[in-house]
């Protein structure tokens, strides 16, 4: 048995760790090369690149992209629409707004879709990599001078999101409200995540709480 675990670990170690898989999906060929070549110096990356809407869809439901670059302004994208059907599309891909200028208002709508956050083009390209395993992590990230949210605005729900956090409030678990609204729990968690954020909510419950509250539900 000890021979056996060795040999496990030995397999391992020449392995060698996994790396994290990126799409590239941006119609500027110089910018994606320029930044596939920066990404794959380092020994954590496995790069990928698309030019339209339609590949960059067509990649994704491959499966196994980690982290998505996403340019909002490449061929087939319709703005926050293309957002949600992309982050709907693969929940367990990072998916990160990528564009040389974008206003505040869509950076953090597209957050509430699903986003995770926002990198601008004009980003020492030094810093990528880091800012990608920050992503892989499980963090938002999002430029330090990005305008806050106006916390006065009037905050909505769609459907989706009323019915999620309807069923929060009596008692479901994701695996059941997945069941009931034909998802995945992994959908229903993103999107729970992202109802979060937009309710500046600390948990699922206090969710449904402040929903209630405002009577969003």
């Amino acid at each position: 048995m000890t021979k056996d675990r060795t040999d496990s670990q030995s397999g391992a170690a020449q392995r060698g760790p996994v790396k994290l898989s990126v799409l590239i999906a941006d119609d500027h060929s110089l910018i994606a090369d320029a930044l596939r070549i920066v990404l794959e110096t380092s020994d954590d990356f496995t790069v990928a690149l698309c030019a339209t809407l339609d590949d960059t869809l067509a990649a994704l439901s491959g499966g196994g992209v980690d982290i998505l670059m996403l340019d909002i302004a490449m061929p087939g994208m319709e703005g926050l629409s293309s957002v949600r059907n992309v982050v709907e599309l693969s929940p367990e891909t990072a998916v990160i707004v990528f564009s040389g200028t974008v206003d505040a208002s869509f950076v953090h709508s597209a957050v509430d879709l699903g986003a995770r956050g926002f990198i601008s083009k004009g980003q020492p390209v030094q810093s990528l990599a880091a800012t990608l395993r920050h992503v892989a992590a499980g963090n938002i990230v999002l430029p330090p001078d990005l305008p806050a949210r106006n916390k006065g605005a009037e905050i909505t729900l769609d459907g989706r999101e009323r019915t999620i956090l309807q069923a929060v409030s009596e008692g479901k678990t994701n695996r059941e409200i997945a069941t009931a609204t034909q998802s995945t729990e992994v959908a229903i968690k993103m999107k729970m995540r992202a109802i979060c954020i937009k309710l500046d909510a600390k948990n699922r419950a206090h969710a449904a709480m402040i929903a209630r509250q405002r009577a969003l539900i």
